[in-house]
């Protein structure tokens, strides 16, 4: 072989070989941040979520231990809780705090996904979760090779820059992810689409959180007119790594219905029986009106907080719409005077 047909070959190879290079080097990182959030399967975490574009925020403790998941939505002046348990097979849900009513629905259905439940190891990897991701879906790297890796500095620290382009010039979506390394830190996640831009920033300053973010703040954008989807900061407020959790953490046990719920498998469309506190059973269970009373007082009190807190609103907005119509009166009949 010629020594110019040796330097055109090489000359051709050079792209193949930093293609496979940064494919690699996308893979080892991409990998390590998936192996970073799955060193724990056993733990209990409590965080608040902030939606801006709603005004709202709502604290949620999650258990979960091997895949299996129990979240409580914490009842507040907006909503009255709701609490969810994910199985293999099932999600077991209550979708209010007091009522007496317990669903089990099959993982693919609409009650399953309105739940709230996932995998908290994917905070700060997505703009929005669900049961049926994994980290592994969050970090694209499975069914995909062109990659590309680069280096660049965010908040004074040197990061890795992975990106993927995926679709035409038209129908495009355009990922880049920021990995500080030592650590497998995610720092950023950009996404552009042709329409939308969605941005996720995830500070890990607290240490003994690791490997969850400390704080996320995920954006989502519309570009043609910078119009704001949603706006959402979570703030993770406690991690406990555990052994183990008691056996009836992830049963009907582990929900606490009130007393003579029904509990419906809506997968079989049958009724399993009534909740009397301890477990099933066929029929309600009869407790006399003093009972009674004692038991609901509690739920009784929240739905009470919850109903004036509504009124306060509603008495507020009433009180604001009267003064606006005062002061434009009040200038009206200023104005009728000077004329």
């Amino acid at each position: 072989m010629s020594r110019f047909a040796l330097v055109t070959g090489l000359f051709f190879l050079l792209p193949v070989v930093a293609f496979a290079n940064d494919n690699a080097k996308a893979l080892a990182l991409l990998k390590g941040v998936e192996q970073e959030r799955l060193k724990h399967d056993c733990f209990h975490i409590r965080y608040e979520e902030h939606r801006a574009e709603e005004n709202k925020t709502v604290e949620q403790i999650v258990d979960f231990d091997k895949g299996k998941i129990r979240k409580k939505h914490l009842p507040n002046d907006f909503f009255q809780g709701k609490k969810s348990i994910l199985l293999e097979d099932a999600v077991y849900c209550m979708m209010a705090y007091d009522e007496q009513h317990v669903a089990i629905v099959p993982l693919r259905s609409a009650i399953a996904s309105g739940t709230g439940i996932y995998d908290p190891r994917m905070l700060g990897l997505a703009d929005m979760m669900n049961h049926e991701m994994t980290v592994s879906v969050c970090l694209l790297y499975k069914n995909r090779s062109n990659f590309s890796v680069s280096r660049e500095n965010l908040d004074g620290r040197p990061v890795h820059v992975v990106e993927y382009r995926d679709g035409e010039e038209n129908d495009f979506a355009h990922w880049k992810l920021y990995i500080e390394e030592p650590g497998f830190f995610l720092k950023r996640i950009v996404m552009e689409s042709q329409s939308e831009k969605i941005q996720i920033d995830n500070d890990y300053s607290k240490r003994e959180f690791l490997p969850f973010p400390t704080k996320t703040h995920v954006k989502r954008v519309e570009k043609k007119d910078e119009k704001i989807i949603f706006d959402r900061r979570i703030t993770v407020k406690d991690v406990q790594i555990k052994e183990s959790f008691p056996p009836e953490t992830f049963t009907l046990a582990g929900l606490n219905p009130p007393l003579n719920s029904d509990v419906v498998d809506y997968r079989i469309s049958r009724r399993l029986g009534y909740w009397d506190g301890e477990k099933l059973v066929d029929k309600p269970v009869h407790v006399s009106a003093q009972e009674f009373r004692e038991l609901m007082e509690p739920r009784k009190m929240g739905m009470i907080q919850y109903i004036c807190m509504g009124m306060i609103q509603y008495i507020c907005m009433g009180i604001g719409v009267a003064m606006i119509l005062y002061a434009l009166f009040s200038m009206y009949r200023k104005r009728g005077a000077k004329e």
